[in-house]
């Protein structure tokens, strides 16, 4: 199949990094098919930051190997998604007087620059400006301003920006591990959305989380723009942690407790439900917990998440309520305590709308991976467009403005 059909989303996490390639279609519903998915343990990343360029760049390597094999293609470009305390989302605005009675394009693009013209500090890069809505005069809340008539225009836009340092590190790795172009940096859960969120459901007003490794990352959309971003610096691992310190087990033995024996909410589990508990070594007699023991330990840590989850949403009404993405968002019970402690409904963020081998993305941990190529492919199909109305090589270029902003 042509290489220009290939598109490859590069989720990097705390524990895991996956990859999900996709084949653009053209034509249809669908945007893309999977073709291949690789994944391989995450070294060298603490919170979704780099922390060792070198075992970053080796486990990223073993991912998109692993993918290649899958799809039977080479990847030469990635779309890759960020996270960390260190990305942080803003709102701005700007204000502009409008050169004639009726707002034009011209009009808009300008307020839209004034809105991105805020004060960041120097260790910090704009990785998203994203177009809420806007106000003409008096009249607020206005989505498409063009061909209306007033004096005044202003436009508000989230911001989303990213530390320096970190996303250098990140390119740093990503060019270690032997890819030798970044099509786009994407907030992941920005990324998320475009896979498990509907159009429909940004419009009524949504929120998704992303339970990963490190953290926990929050996104709120309302009337089909984004309203508020967060990052809780807390997740699964600490879930994990605090069975084998609790337990005295290995972390992986946590892990393996957390994922096929846990409960988030204790009030689903059979207080006669007793389980043994595996051990290291065969020469030890088994160990046995009560499993309702074990869901105390899970569900005091998932309410704290949750807490702090509420305290982000504040009083913003989420009639399509909340969706759960990230590995940890299929452990038994969390649904169910998340919608007692919020008052929303929640859902789990499956990917949807896909065709190839959807089988093997089927989980909500690959919201972010496929979001990701959907996103390089929406862009694509801009610059695409561009380039029919203007004329030159407009993806070239746009490639290159990207690494060049990064100083990949």
């Amino acid at each position: 199949m042509p290489k220009q059909n290939i598109i490859a989303g590069l989720d990097i996490g705390s524990s895991k990094i996956s990859v999900v390639v996709g084949n653009t279609l053209h034509g249809g519903t669908q945007k893309i098919g999977i073709i291949g998915v690789g994944h391989a343990p995450s070294k060298g990343l603490r919170r979704g930051v780099v922390v060792d360029i070198n075992q970053t760049a080796e486990a990223i390597r073993k991912a998109i190997s692993s993918a290649e094999l899958m799809a039977g293609v080479k990847i030469d470009s990635v779309c890759v998604g960020i996270s960390g305390e260190h990305v942080i989302g803003q709102t701005s605005h700007g204000v502009v007087s409008v050169a004639n009675t009726e707002i034009s394009q011209d009009d808009v693009d300008r307020a839209m620059i004034a809105a991105k013209a805020i004060s960041i500090p120097a260790d910090r890069e704009i990785l998203h400006v994203i177009q809420q809505n806007f106000v003409v005069d008096a009249q607020s809340r206005i989505r498409e301003p063009i061909g209306m008539s007033g004096a005044r225009l202003e436009a508000y836009a989230y911001i989303i920006t990213g530390g320096t340092t970190a996303i250098q590190n990140l390119l740093n790795s990503i060019e270690k591990a032997g890819v030798p172009i970044v099509e786009t940096l994407v907030a992941a859960p920005l990324a998320a959305t475009q896979a498990a969120i509907s159009k429909d459901e940004r419009e009524v007003g949504i929120a998704l989380v992303d339970i990963g490794d490190g953290t926990t990352e929050v996104i709120v959309y309302k009337e089909d723009s984004i309203e508020h971003t967060a990052v809780i610096p807390v997740g699964g691992q600490h879930v994990t942690n605090d069975i084998a310190q609790y337990l005295k087990v290995t972390l992986p033995e946590a892990e393996e407790l957390k994922l096929h024996r846990g409960c988030a909410w204790t009030e689903l589990v059979d207080p006669d439900d007793v389980r043994s508990i595996p051990v290291a070594s065969d020469s030890t007699p088994p160990r046995f917990i009560d499993r309702i023991e074990l869901a105390q330990i899970i569900e005091y840590r998932m309410a704290e998440i949750l807490d702090a989850i509420g305290d982000e949403l504040g009083d913003i009404p989420l009639p399509g309520g909340l969706v759960l993405t990230g590995g940890t968002a299929l452990m038994d019970g969390l649904q169910e305590l998340a919608e007692a402690m919020l008052q929303l409904r929640v859902q789990i963020g499956y990917p949807r709308g896909l065709q190839g081998l959807t089988d093997r993305v089927n989980h909500p941990m690959y919201s972010t991976g496929i979001g990701l190529a959907l996103y390089g492919e929406t862009l694509r199909q801009l610059e695409r467009e561009h380039n029919v109305r203007h004329g030159g090589n407009a993806f070239g270029s746009f490639l290159q403005r990207i690494k060049e902003w990064f100083g990949y």
